[in-house]
């Protein structure tokens, strides 16, 4: 459903249509000013924009970029011979593993550079494979294209100007995008009224993180109209407000990002902010990582997450095994290529999902963008083997079985991953470590190592559980052991 703001000033419900998005836009002043969203346009015209964004930024990387200038010598490849998104097939593929190897070797170092090429920010990713988050490199340019993302994405989405929201995400000592992209929403796109709910680790010298509880009460002080976060989280801050009878009553919207959220978890949460007065509250689930440094928006629930600007990036699907591209509907890896970016640049990139896309007209909103499809039960994409997605993070196994198996003490290990209450599949992911020790070290002292060390490598807290080493690995029934394992439902 649309909110459409009337003659008065005040926003009615109307049914999502290409007619009705039309009048949501030209209600609202920003939105209307937005004449060359390129999301409306057609398929012929929005690749004549990506065309000629990809052959400047072939010349940006042909100058500055260090990977890709080996990469192009060592496969004998010419740059300037890829003036289309269609010659991008001629490009091997880029997998994370090569990124977080060398991550300073994908920063544009242009001969050239602007005062829009200054560095604006750092973000951070996955974890290199010493265990060193893997650092993401903003622009000035990049920046502004961020924000001119996050505004397109809300107006997908349906927001109007003003809105009251609140950042759910955690305030953590590593600047990942979820905390900082939802700030960016309201104070840089939307103009809105942000408030900020500042859970997370606690530092033991700045006082400037809130409670679980804090956040609960925040949404109902401001009458928050938007909710931002985790989508698990989120919702255990709805369960508890509904525990303590609070009223939710203004929310209209809710923003799940980080991890899937199926139709289930979207009807549960839906139904409690109902029974605390909400009125057919819309539970997006977008579709978002560092790399694109924004998210992919629904217009309506289920409808296919929109890219909100055609104009920065170019997505494909591949096949796992060949690289070749699928067409429309098909699953496979999803791919990213930058096409307007003067920091980190990225070409061909596998994201780590599974997913389809399709560039059919949205029969919902009219737009002609391309869009991800629901492509695993109810959710747009399910995480390949190379990652693991925990609250809402990627988790790199390698570096957490690292840390774990060069802690003294510890004999035998078995990574878990799983929920905190298995019988709702909605519950906040837990990491569990078992560990089996031989004697020696003291439990206590192993433990406060482990947990140490995985905060450092993955930046969770785990429980640290001993248990007797054949019930993680018994070589009468196994050839090897089992070091991961995901006890998670999958919806």
């Amino acid at each position: 459903m649309l909110r459409i703001r009337n003659a008065e000033g005040v926003t009615v419900l109307h049914e999502t249509t290409p007619e009705n998005t039309r009048k949501m836009i030209a209600s609202e002043p920003l939105f209307a000013a937005d004449t060359d969203d390129p999301t409306f346009l057609s398929a012929g015209e929005i690749k004549e924009i990506q065309n000629r964004n990809l052959k400047r930024q072939m010349e940006r990387v042909a100058d500055g970029s260090a990977y890709y200038k080996e990469l192009f010598t060592r496969e004998k490849i010419d740059p300037a011979k890829i003036t289309t998104v269609d010659d991008l097939v001629r490009l091997p593929l880029t997998f994370k593993k090569d990124y977080m190897k060398d991550p300073e070797a994908f920063k544009l170092n242009l001969s050239n550079p602007t005062l829009y090429d200054w560095l604006w920010e750092v973000t951070y990713t996955t974890g290199t494979t010493t265990g060193v988050p893997t650092p993401f490199y903003n622009t000035i340019n990049d920046a502004y294209a961020t924000f001119q993302l996050l505004f397109r994405a809300m107006k997908i989405s349906g927001a109007i100007s003003g809105m009251r929201s609140v950042n759910l995400f955690p305030l953590g000592p590593i600047p990942h995008i979820g905390f900082f992209r939802a700030r960016d929403i309201t104070t840089m796109s939307l103009f809105g009224q942000g408030s900020f709910g500042c859970t997370g680790m606690p530092h033991p010298e700045f006082k400037i993180h809130r409670s679980f509880d804090y956040a609960v009460e925040l949404v109902e002080r401001v009458e928050a109209q938007a909710l931002v976060g985790v989508a698990s989280f989120v919702r255990r801050i709805i369960m508890k407000a509904e525990e303590q009878g609070r009223d939710y009553s203004h929310v209209e919207g809710v923003e799940l990002l980080g991890e899937a959220a199926p139709r289930g978890m979207r009807d549960d949460i839906r139904g409690r902010l109902g029974n605390m007065g909400a009125d057919r509250p819309f539970i997006s689930n977008s579709y978002g990582f560092t790399e694109m440094q924004g998210a992919m928006s629904e217009c309506e629930e289920f409808s296919g997450c929109h890219s909100p600007d055609p104009s920065l990036f170019f997505f494909e699907v591949t096949d796992e095994k060949t690289g070749e591209r699928l067409p429309d509907g098909e699953t496979g890896l999803l791919v990213i290529t930058h096409l307007n970016r003067t920091g980190t640049a990225l070409l061909r990139y596998v994201i780590g999902d599974y997913a389809a896309i399709t560039h059919e007209p949205c029969s919902r909103c009219g737009r002609t963008c391309m869009r991800m499809e629901v492509a695993v039960g109810s959710t747009y994409a399910s995480r390949t083997s190379e990652l693991i997605n925990l609250k809402g993070t990627l988790i790199n196994p390698e570096v957490l079985r690292d840390e774990i198996a060069n802690t003294k003490g510890v004999t035998e290990y078995q990574v878990v991953f799983t929920k905190k209450d298995l019988s709702d599949p909605y519950s906040a992911d837990e990491l569990i470590i078992k560990v089996g020790r031989s004697g020696g070290r003291p439990e206590e002292d192993i433990a406060a190592d482990l947990e140490k060390r995985v905060q450092r490598a993955v930046e969770m807290r785990a429980r640290i559980e001993f248990v007797e080493m054949s019930e993680i690995f018994d070589p009468t029934v196994a050839l090897k052991a089992t070091r991961i394992v995901d006890l998670r439902p999958t919806e």
